[in-house]
């Protein structure tokens, strides 16, 4: 490859810029003065610009935009409004930063923690007529307590948990304050639920200037002031006082924090509390510049913007998440006066954070790595051990349960009644999505807070082949689960690089996106149905038709209740193809790969590539759902799959319990079902029980869903039928003695051989009941061998596949 050759005087001048350059960016004194200048430049000047001020031609030449229109610089006025607005973010920003370095997880809840307290204040402003000043305590004291008693109430219960088992408790969280916020705007707004700006009549509300075409007003000036207020604060905060000494410290190593004497809880307390008062204030001061969504939730969208800043800021810089702050104002701004479309800001914000995060990706450490990626807490429930399985009992009892639950789907439509009967099959489908969620984090150990935005797109596609060019069925469905498998698979490319925790973050702002960009018909029409296209619901095979009643003998059979049956069927399809793929292979390797990635790469194990297969068959399941879901609906809705949905789904599989294929289903029959019951239908605490209210207490109780409730109760079982027949079952022993940590009897023995073996045998035979002390009977000949002469026996010899024959003869766990 040939290069070329730039003169002497050329090369000396490029050489004496770059000399100066390095010189200005490592300056002491005005090298972060220059930073910031360099980084507006090319950040705002040319990156801003260069997108949104040409996005006009961009959208005419795809017909989204109407002839005449050309393309403009952003004005400067709009950018000072957006890097306003971007302040208030900032403060959402520094308050996720607060939380992480505190306990190492993202928080979830951290805007809707101060949503609360201000949209309560923001509705006595508007709605009552209470003085501005007089909210001012409730928003402070409000925040204050709510992360102070959410700490002190949950962060603590969990401290010991694995961090994503504490981030999925913020979810929950953040899903309880939703609905918090959704009756305080009843209690508080009544019912004139009707606009999306009120006078707030903040002391200076009528200071106005109009500048180009922004209108900046004296709240634009107090929001900076009280930004550069707080912020000044909070670094003699962190700098000059004991307890911002004490989070700094704790924040770099909270053991050896600990150590020298630092009250950790009590700092992680201060921590939750200062960062709700950051996210209130954030969000009562942005009210009045941009109102509040009285039909939606503030602090789900805040908490985007929030998450985009702290990315920005490699979630440890106060000072770094100010200024990617502002500019993420201005990215949100610029794209709403150049396309009028506040979608498009979202969409961008998940370009941002998938870009951060790569970009930083070197940066991380392999401890926080490490202790983001564990998901110690996800049980794998076995079969019944190999030894009862043919015992009357048990046998009886497997025949029993089988033929209950087959009774019970069958008679869904009859127990809910038709009119609920769509209902009935939305928990079907909820399921099969549950299943791909076991897939994607219970094995694989990533957490996908987008896996409905997956089957949204799998439900539009499909629905648009069936409404517009009349595909049959079966094509329009299996095309749907393959777009779904790519859109997993593109998803989870940044999976390769970005690992639980921050793979979340990107996970929830690509839900965004497909909710105000991909699934809007003036952005992607020619793949959605038309505007109120109907789609018809198919005649399998030319003789079930599913849009007709049909009558067997004295049954009538309706339409609901024949496609509920159909979704059944791909329901046992989805599980089918998660069960194979977990005794296969690759299901083994997902299961280390969780555990322990390096080690399995060690084995020469192609990990991208085994966690790719994961993402397209997890995304495959989730777009079949969502293909089933357009026929369900008959017309396409896009506003139907929105982020919080996304979240609620992963809720129930954590419910559930997202380590078995069975806790999804008992996850999807828990939220979607019991609510659906006759006797509860009227009872609105059961619509908490079964959302983030039930997670949490779940979590508190069975780490492992309600699964793990139902195997424990099976196993009980199991271990007294054991008893009453006489046969041993190690690993039931086991299970019994690590969970009821029971007292081994006096004249109990565990084999041991030397040290590296110790555990092998111990694992393999926990004896409680011998009939002579220091004598091990082997399960396979009965004898009876000394502890010190049991390595020696033929029955106790590890075999090639690393267990015991001794092992092997009482059943594997």
């Amino acid at each position: 490859m040939s290069t070329i050759a730039l003169p002497d005087g050329t090369r000396s001048a490029l050489s004496r810029l770059r000399s100066a350059f390095d010189t200005a960016w490592s300056h002491p004194r005005f090298g972060g003065i220059f930073k910031v200048v360099v980084l507006y430049v090319v950040l705002v000047e040319i990156g801003v610009q260069l997108v949104f001020g040409r996005i006009d031609i961009w959208f005419l030449e795809v017909g989204l935009l109407e002839i005449g229109r050309y393309p403009k610089p952003i004005p400067r006025e709009v950018l000072v409004d957006g890097a306003v607005i971007g302040a208030l973010y900032a403060l959402v920003g520094m308050g996720l930063i607060l939380v992480y370095r505190a306990n190492r997880i993202i928080n979830f809840a951290q805007a809707q923690l101060g949503a609360v307290p201000a949209v309560i204040a923001l509705l006595l402003i508007a709605k009552r007529g209470v003085p501005y000043m007089a909210v001012i305590p409730i928003v402070i004291i409000g925040g204050a307590l709510l992360g102070g008693l959410t700490e002190v109430t949950l962060v603590r219960r969990f401290s010991n948990a694995p961090r994503l088992i504490l981030t999925v408790v913020t979810i929950g969280v953040s899903l309880v304050l939703l609905i918090l916020e959704f009756y305080s705007k009843q209690w508080v707004g009544g019912n004139l639920i009707d606009s999306l700006a009120f006078d707030y009549n903040s002391p200076v509300s009528g200071v106005e200037k109009r500048i180009g075409v922004v209108t900046y007003t004296g709240d634009h000036l107090m929001t900076v002031i009280v930004v550069v207020i707080l912020v000044v604060a909070l670094g003699a905060f962190f700098r000059y006082t004991d307890i911002g000494i004490a989070v700094r410290a704790s924040a770099e190593n909270a053991e050896r924090a600990s150590l020298l004497g630092i009250p950790t809880k009590r700092v992680s307390t201060i921590v939750w509390m200062l960062a709700a008062v950051l996210s209130a204030l954030g969000v009562f001061l942005r009210g009045p510049l941009v109102g509040i969504p009285l039909t939606g939730f503030v602090g789900l969208s805040t908490l985007l913007f929030g998450l985009a800043v702290a990315v920005m800021a490699k979630m440890e810089s106060l000072p770094a998440a100010f200024g990617a702050g502002l500019f993420i104002g201005v990215i949100e701004r610029s794209a709403i006066f150049a396309t009028n479309r506040a979608a498009l800001s979202t969409a961008a914000m998940f370009v941002v954070i998938t870009a951060a995060l790569l970009i930083q990706r070197s940066s991380l450490s392999r401890a926080m790595e490490l202790g983001a990626s564990s998901w110690q807490a996800v049980k794998e429930f076995r079969p019944i051990p190999t030894e009862l399985r043919d015992v009357p009992e048990v046998k009886t009892a497997r025949y029993a349960v089988f033929g209950v639950i087959g009774a019970l789907t069958l008679a869904a439509p009859w127990i809910f009644g038709d009119v609920k009967t769509p209902q009935a099959t939305l928990m079907v489908l909820y399921a099969i999505i549950g299943v791909s969620l076991v897939i994607l984090t219970g094995w694989t150990g990533q957490i996908s807070l987008g896996q409905y935005a997956i089957a949204g797109v799998g439900s539009g596609v499909a629905g648009g082949l069936a409404a517009n060019q009349q595909w049959d069925f079966f094509a329009s469905v299996f095309t749907g689960a393959m777009v779904g498998a790519i859109v997993a698979v593109l998803v989870g490319l940044p999976a390769l690089r970005i690992q639980g925790l921050f793979l979340a973050v990107t996970t929830l702002s690509f839900a965004f996106m497909v909710e105000g960009v991909v699934l809007k018909r003036e952005f992607f029409g020619w793949m959605l149905p038309k505007d109120g296209a109907f789609i018809q619901r198919p005649i399998l095979w030319g003789r079930i038709d599913l849009s007709t009643e049909t009558d067997i003998g004295p049954i009538t059979i309706m339409p609901d209740a024949k496609f509920y049956y159909l979704c059944c069927v791909f329901l046992l399809l989805a599980m089918a193809m998660a069960k194979s793929l977990r005794k296969n292979r690759t299901g083994r390797i997902l299961i280390g790969a969780r555990d322990n990635g390096r080690l399995v790469q060690a084995y020469g194990v192609n990990l991208a590539a085994t966690r790719m297969a994961a993402f397209a068959v997890s995304g495959f399941i989730a777009g079949m759902s969502g293909a089933l879901l357009a026929y369900q609906n008959t017309v396409f809705s896009p506003g139907a799959f929105t982020a919080d949905k996304s979240v609620e789904l992963f809720v129930m599989a954590v419910i559930g319990g997202v380590g078995s294929i069975s806790g999804a289903v008992l996850g999807a029959v828990y939220v979607v079902g019991l609510p659906l019951l006759p006797f509860l239908r009227d009872i609105e605490f059961v619509g908490f029980l079964t959302t983030g209210l039930g997670l949490m207490v779940l979590l508190m109780t069975l780490p492992g869903g309600l699964s793990e409730g139902v195997f424990r109760i099976r196993d009980n079982w199991l271990r007294k039928v054991a008893a009453k027949h006489g046969i041993h079952v190690p690993s039931l022993v086991a299970d019994s003695l690590q969970e009821s940590k029971l007292e081994i009897p006096s004249g109990a023995r565990v084999a041991s051989l030397d040290g590296s073996d110790a555990t092998l045998v111990a694992d393999v035979d926990v004896l409680v009941d011998q009939p002579a002390a220091g004598l091990v009977p082997c399960h396979q000949c009965g004898a009876q061998l000394p502890s010190d002469e049991v390595h020696l026996h033929k029955h106790f010899q590890p075999s090639t596949n690393g267990s015991t024959p001794a092992a092997a003869a009482g059943g594997r766990r």
